[in-house]
């Protein structure tokens, strides 16, 4: 059984690809500031850390912890700080934090486990992009910018170690339906989605789980949209 580590494992979508994976027969391991625990189901995290991911050092020290006690052979990097707000009114601190979770972190993850894999001659890192940064979004500017970046960064280090067994693609999520979703704004979005629904966590995880197997073996470097069609209409 092969162990991977998953940023943002509390949140709705992280929990998603967690139970996917586990369902998969990879052990997960899970990084978080928080997480949400529900006595009547198991939870599907072989194991779990606390870490602000901002904090470098004390990342990195999670991340170590992790291969130290096994093999880790996969990394889903699914952490992300989005604030919805009109760029003029933001601030340097709202933007440190975006490129500090959303773009460093991913990063900083694939720096510390990539070796391990390398050396193994297999490997498979996923990071979740998000399709504002292929079409822009009002009130998202900073953050389609730091996805952005991780789109470019996932596409070039696919192409540094194309050769050593280990992929990095990105699955990059439209509008998706989790519990702090406005019902209101929800109707009104779905009315611009080609297949007429919001996106659930667990389309993001299907998309995840395929390309975490040995099924994808051949697929790297690549973008996968889970927007429900929505960035073919713009």
């Amino acid at each position: 059984m092969k162990a991977c580590v998953l940023t943002g494992a509390g949140g709705a979508i992280g929990g998603a690809i967690a139970r996917v994976l586990a369902g998969s027969g990879w052990r997960v391991l899970g990084v978080d500031l928080a997480y949400r625990d529900d006595e009547a189901t198991p939870s599907p995290l072989s194991a779990r850390i606390t870490c602000d991911i901002r904090d470098e050092s004390a990342f990195r020290s999670c991340l170590r912890a992790f291969a130290d006690a096994e093999p880790v052979r996969g990394l889903v990097n699914c952490a992300g700080f989005y604030p919805i707000e009109p760029f003029a009114d933001s601030d340097s601190t709202s933007w440190r934090r975006q490129v500090d979770v959303n773009f460093l972190a991913p990063v900083i993850a694939c720096h510390a486990l990539l070796p391990g894999m390398v050396e193994a001659g297999w490997g498979r890192i996923v990071n979740i992009t998000s399709d504002s940064s292929r079409t822009g979004a009002a009130r998202l500017a900073v953050y389609a910018g730091t996805k952005g970046g991780l789109l470019s960064f996932s596409k070039s280090l696919a192409q540094e170690v194309g050769r050593t067994g280990v992929t990095v693609n990105c699955v990059s999520p439209g509008t998706i339906q989790v519990p702090t979703t406005d019902a209101d704004m929800a109707g009104k979005l779905a009315r611009k989605i080609p297949v007429g629904r919001l996106g659930k966590p667990e389309d993001v995880a299907a998309a995840v789980d395929f390309l975490m197997s040995e099924a994808a073996e051949y697929i790297t470097g690549e973008v996968v949209s889970v927007g429900g069609g929505l960035t073919m209409v713009g």
